[in-house]
């Protein structure tokens, strides 16, 4: 289980049989290097990987065909240049996000993103070979006021169409 608050940024790097090498960078990232266990839960990008090996600055992990199929891990091309990471939360630690539970539904798209005085108004729509799935299994459970994981990235649902 993870808030949605990014405690860090990295980088991922693919190495045979689905596993991805994810490297942390910066000062931001030692909280999350510091107590990193074998068997631990990271999202990458909101995506629930395990830490199977641990590395100086990073750790390795798998990708199963379903969040390769999933996520922008498997589709490369449409992945940002950095993930943001998050540790999982443990039991009595503060929750300051939403509940965000590491199991990616789909691709969406940022259609528009507005700056406004106090905060950003995006707007996100189905990847288009994702539009039938959004339509049937996504869509009618977005709900104003409701909560997305966008990225790993906790945000409340202001207004959405059918």
């Amino acid at each position: 289980m993870f808030t949605g608050l990014i405690q860090a940024l990295g980088k991922i790097r693919p190495l045979e049989n689905d596993r991805l090498e994810v490297s942390c960078t910066g000062d931001a990232s030692k909280p999350i290097l510091q107590d990193l266990a074998i068997g631990d839960s990271v999202a990458v990008d909101g995506i629930c990987l395990t830490v199977e090996t641990i590395l100086v600055n990073g750790f390795v992990a798998t990708a199963s065909d379903e969040t390769l199929y999933r996520t922008t891990l498997g589709q490369p091309e449409q992945a940002a240049p950095w993930v943001n990471l998050e540790t999982s939360v443990r039991v009595g630690s503060k929750l300051g996000g939403h509940f965000v539970t590491g199991h990616i539904d789909s691709i969406g798209c940022l259609r528009e993103a507005v700056r406004t005085p106090n905060s950003w108004e995006m707007y996100f729509t189905a990847a288009a070979v994702e539009a039938q799935l959004w339509e049937r299994h996504i869509a009618r459970y977005l709900v104003p006021k409701g909560s997305i994981a966008v990225n790993g990235v906790s945000l409340t649902i202001a207004d959405c169409d059918p």
